[in-house]
């Protein structure tokens, strides 16, 4: 065969499978719509909006975000993928279109990344572009396509290309492998999602502990000692290369809702039932989002945090064995991580979750669905395994082949035996058993036909994946036709069941929505908007650029969430990521907030609201960190007269009545993002109280002169100054971000150094 011919049949499959993906997409690509997904819609959108906004305007990333929660740090959101290399799109065209570019180039890029992986394992090449459509059309991916969940398709694509370069380290023990891996596990970080990062870390962890324990049981120290600098060095890198982004959100953690960790039940919050995996087999037996008919649970997130369909036909190669070439060990390692990756799904369904929890990382996250991801990458990688197995003609099916098959068939026409003769006693028995409340918010027409449909399609390929096994175990079919018939068959069988979750979407601003939108403040100087109109989503206010004084984020300041919540009435809560309910917005702790218009029932209300945007008060008290809030809230506290601190104040002489009449005044000279101007007059010591949330990094300059920016009122930024007229500056500074950013430049020149010197010595020794 020559080069060019080997050349062609490798690269093959490849365009076979960005064919793939182009037809998913084709619709949409050829009608200009769209993309749809949920998130991106509801928070990705607006961010995404706001950063190019930014941009094109002042030619630098947003530090700071007026527009939500009364003010927060951007700069600290992760998800915001202000450093993501492969986010360009995002600031070149139209959102609508990047978002569906950037899903497509991601897709691509990802079933590239497995081919490449798979075949570096010695998987055939069919059997790699098996693996790789696995990967790239199972439900678990395309359901978060549905989603709109951004980060997770810019994380989930880089795991085989990190699996690749470790192995490529285990073969041949070359840092620079290790050195490539740690670079793409910072590529990852910087796209969004530390969740998934956390568990490709952890994965990758055990990848390289999995092969380096060899080396201790043939008593080589050397050996697992260099394996275990390979693990340290890659995670180093890693996190050094991301420090320009892992810095601020470290910062912002330490601040927000979930700094010290998360509560046992925020940590597993959607855990996988075991009552769901009834879906990895039958994907629409609990109905879907697509048409409304998912009846397991009201919260309908629900499906797509649990939907680990990968098809049928992989299944039953899972328990394909034969004579084990290079990937004999990678196949135990992948068998022990989908396994592994399910006993963590169960989350509060795991009675050993406890003790999991008290491990470094896992108080740190919800959803524990989210490490299904791993599950479906190691059924791609070990039913690719399992396909090369049978092209190489030895192979046998295994134990737990025999057992799967009794299970499921079993199982299989149990269901269809009840859904043709007791069709009425089987829904009622399947809600009664599987549903978490009243099956009464789907609409139960389609959703008779939704189940019945799944179930029947189940069956089909069930029996048909079946026949072909036994007709290529008796030589009745030729290995080339039985992998061809294998891929054709896992490709329509995943695309049946993910194909709707591509949905085009129209964003378009109804005129009734337009016309409130046009009459709402566009600075928080003029004042803060309260929403109460269904019209409007939690995060508009970032969307359309007015000072909202609520949000959707997953990070929120702690601080903010109790003043809220305490100025609403409500008993504190530690799991909130969506600000929305404020039904009062008339109380004084929201007037603090510079609330002054409210949009309820399609009307813009404006508020009765005496306290100003910034002002001058004589005088500073301290109270306890507990008792500030409910001391706020009393009819003792005037917030024109007295600042509260939960500490003393450096100039503590401040702190008392002073014996003459206060008069002061003061003006606010410009506003932007990160930078505020004042012009103040006062005739003794006072102190400036702004609207505006106290986060560090905000710093102040009074006449030219530096000034500490303290926290007062509980979250508020306040300034002390001298008697006299001054002009006072605050402006917005992230040391982290400034100490990240020479981090990560510093690792990547580093690292490419050593990569370009690596080569280059290769070069050379090739030559002599």
């Amino acid at each position: 065969m020559t080069k060019r011919r080997a050349y062609a049949l490798e690269c093959l499959p490849l365009v076979l499978s960005s064919g793939c993906i182009l037809g998913l997409f084709f619709e949409i690509l050829v009608s200009g719509k769209s993309l749809y997904g949920s998130d991106f819609t509801l928070y990705f959108q607006p961010i995404l909006s706001f950063v190019q906004d930014h941009v094109r305007h002042h030619g630098t990333l947003p530090f700071w975000n007026p527009y939500q929660f009364s003010g927060t740090p951007m700069i600290g959101n992760i998800q915001a993928c202000l450093f993501y290399p492969l986010g360009f799109l995002y600031y070149l065209i139209p959102l609508e279109r990047a978002y569906l570019f950037s899903t497509m180039i991601h897709g691509m890029l990802g079933s590239i990344l497995m081919y490449v992986f798979m075949r570096s394992l010695s998987a055939h090449r069919t059997a790699s572009f098996f693996s790789a459509t696995v990967f790239l059309f199972n439900g678990f991916f395309l359901g978060h396509l549905y989603a709109g969940h951004l980060t997770f398709i810019q994380n989930y694509v880089w795991i085989p290309l990190i699996f690749f370069l470790l192995n490529q380290f285990v073969r041949k023990g070359d840092f620079a492998f290790v050195v490539g891996a740690g670079l793409v596990l910072g590529v990852q970080i910087l796209g969004g999602f530390p969740q998934i990062a956390f568990y490709t870390i952890l994965s990758a962890s055990l990848f390289l502990i999995f092969f380096g324990a060899r080396f201790f049981k043939e008593y080589n120290p050397r050996g697992g000692l260099k394996f275990g600098m390979g693990l340290v060095l890659f995670i180093l890198l890693g996190f050094f290369l991301a420090a320009v982004q892992v810095l601020p959100t470290l910062e912002l953690t330490r601040f927000s809702t979930r700094g010290g960790g998360v509560s046992y039940a925020m940590a597993t919050y959607e855990s996988l039932h075991p009552k769901e995996l009834l879906a990895f087999l039958m994907p629409d037996i609990f109905g879907s989002v697509v048409d409304q008919t998912y009846w397991r649970s009201q919260e309908v997130w629900h499906f797509w945090e649990s939907c680990g369909y990968v098809g049928i036909l992989p299944l039953f190669f899972l328990f394909i064995t034969g004579k084990e070439r290079g990937s004999g060990r990678s196949h135990v390692f992948f068998a022990l991580l989908l396994f592994l990756s399910l006993f963590l799904a169960l989350g509060k369904h795991n009675p050993l979750y406890p003790f999991i929890y008290r491990l470094p990382g896992f108080n740190s996250f919800r959803l524990p669905t989210q490490i299904i991801f791993l599950y479906v990458f190691s059924v791609s990688v070990l039913s690719g395994l399992g396909l090369s197995r049978i092209l190489e003609g030895e192979w046998r099916f295994s134990r737990g082949f025999w057992i799967f098959l009794a299970l499921s068939g079993l199982l299989l026409v149990t269901v269809l035996i009840g859904l043709a003769f007791f069709r009425l006693e089987f829904f009622f028995s399947l809600f009664r058993n599987f549903a978490e409340g009243p099956v009464t918010h789907v609409n139960m027409s389609l959703l008779w036909e939704r189940i019945s449909h799944s179930v029947h399609q189940t069956c089909l390929i069930f029996f048909l994946s079946l026949f072909l096994l036994v007709l290529a175990k008796r030589r009745r079919l030729s290995p080339s036709i039985f992998s061809f018939l294998a891929c054709g068959m896992v490709f329509v069988d995943l695309y049946l069941f993910g194909a709707p979750f591509v949905r085009t979407h129209e964003f378009v601003t109804s005129p009734e929505k337009q016309h409130l939108l046009s009459q709402l403040s566009q600075t928080a100087v003029k004042g803060r908007v309260v929403i109460s109109d269904s019209r409007f989503s939690t995060n508009d206010g970032l969307m359309y650029r007015f000072p909202s004084i609520q949000g959707y984020d997953p990070l929120i300041l702690k601080k903010y969430v109790d003043y809220v919540l305490t100025s609403q009435g409500y008993a504190p809560n530690e799991h909130v990521v969506n600000l929305y309910e404020v039904s009062a917005p008339q109380v004084k702790l929201i007037k603090l907030l510079h609330a002054r218009q409210v949009v309820s029932g399609g009307q813009v209300k404006e508020l009765e609201n005496e306290i100003p945007y910034a002002f001058l008060v004589p005088t500073g008290t301290v109270k306890s960190e507990e008792t500030i809030l409910p001391f706020m809230k009393s009819d003792e506290f005037d917030p024109r007269k007295t600042v509260v601190f939960s500490k003393p104040p450096k100039q503590e002489h401040r702190i008392g009545e002073q014996n003459r009449p206060f008069i002061g005044s003061c003006q606010v000279l410009s506003h932007s993002t990160e930078k505020i101007r004042f012009r103040i007059s006062c005739n003794q010591p006072s102190y400036l109280v702004m609207s505006e949330i106290w986060f560090p990094g905000w710093v102040a300059s009074v006449d030219g002169e530096d000034k500490e920016v303290i926290c007062g009122n509980y979250l508020f930024r306040v300034v002390p100054v001298e008697g006299g007229d001054h002009e006072v500056t605050l402006f917005f500074i992230s040391w982290p971000f400034r100490i990240g950013a020479v981090v990560s430049l510093a690792t990547l020149l580093c690292g490419l150094w050593f990569l370009w010197r690596h080569k280059r010595r290769d070069s050379l020794n090739g030559l002599s």
